[in-house]
């Protein structure tokens, strides 16, 4: 499928401020299942400098800079992409270190994926819960992992909060309730505490039936020895496909951040968000 959309980012400050340079993580990644076929980022006011990089995880990123003092800042972005993954269990085969829990990988992999198996909190009570889950699914990665999906999506109330960090696992353990990214960092949390790399994906899904526009979407990645990384979106209860955009990946949700960065002045901020995804 070939998708179309459209993103603007208004911050609005109640006086003028000095803007810091800032980091945008927005243009989708090229890999096997996606290819960017265009992109574009206007800015408001045009930066004095602007330099494309590659992030410490992969992630293409822009940063800009910018001179003098401002009351407004707007980044249009617009792409189109084409999403050929339609089956998110084309394996051609699994390491059987991971086809039951809790999974091993080879020492090598197991080093270079270290950050996606760090647990920030030791919360043993989302550990039980895990265990629970995969005990009820005879240690099978994969029922597990789907399980563990349509648990979330069906027991959790998913909200929409525009700013703000990403709660922690245990809040929204606890409160069975979060954005998308705090439902995709418990869903990470779980797999770690069964020996599975999950990583946070920040992105954008279609969703031909919903009624109040687009918005910013984020799910998490899990690492598969001969599946790779793939997705799992816990607020929608399903294994991910051709209908999700992934962007920006990291081991924690602030490393896949849309916009990183800060301003110098006395102004309070305003963030105003408008997506648009559509289906060509």
């Amino acid at each position: 499928m070939i998708f179309q959309v459209s993103h603007r980012i208004h911050f609005r400050y109640d006086q003028p401020v000095v803007i810091q340079p800032l980091t945008i993580r927005l243009r989708p990644r090229s890999d096997g299942a996606q290819r960017v076929l265009h992109w574009n980022c206007q800015l408001s006011p045009d930066p004095s400098a602007s330099n494309s990089i590659l992030d410490v995880f992969g992630n293409v990123a822009q940063q800009v800079s910018f001179e003098g003092s401002h009351r407004e800042l707007t980044l249009d972005v617009n792409f189109e992409v084409e999403a050929s993954r339609t089956n998110p269990f084309d394996y051609l085969s699994l390491d059987s270190r991971v086809t039951n829990l809790p999974a091993y990988y080879d020492l090598r992999i197991a080093q270079a994926l270290s950050p996606n198996l760090h647990r920030q909190v030791m919360d043993r009570t989302i550990g039980h819960w895990a265990g629970e889950i995969s005990g009820s699914v005879d240690w099978q990665t994969q029922p597990f992992l789907l399980k563990l999906c349509e648990i979330i999506h069906r027991e959790y109330t998913a909200e929409t909060r525009y700013e703000g960090a990403t709660f922690s696992p245990s809040q929204t353990f606890a409160e069975k309730s979060g954005a998308c990214r705090d439902l995709a960092a418990l869903f990470m949390d779980a797999c770690r505490t069964q020996g599975l790399a999950a990583r946070f994906v920040s992105g954008y899904v279609y969703e031909p039936n919903r009624t109040h526009g687009s918005e910013l979407h984020a799910w998490a990645e899990v690492y598969l020895p001969g599946g790779g990384w793939r997705g799992y979106d816990p607020t929608l209860g399903i294994a991910v496909a051709d209908a999700h955009i992934p962007v920006a990946a990291g081991p924690e949700p602030e490393w896949a951040a849309p916009t990183e960065g800060c301003y110098i002045g006395e102004g309070r901020s305003e963030i105003v968000y408008e997506v648009q995804v559509t289906r060509r």
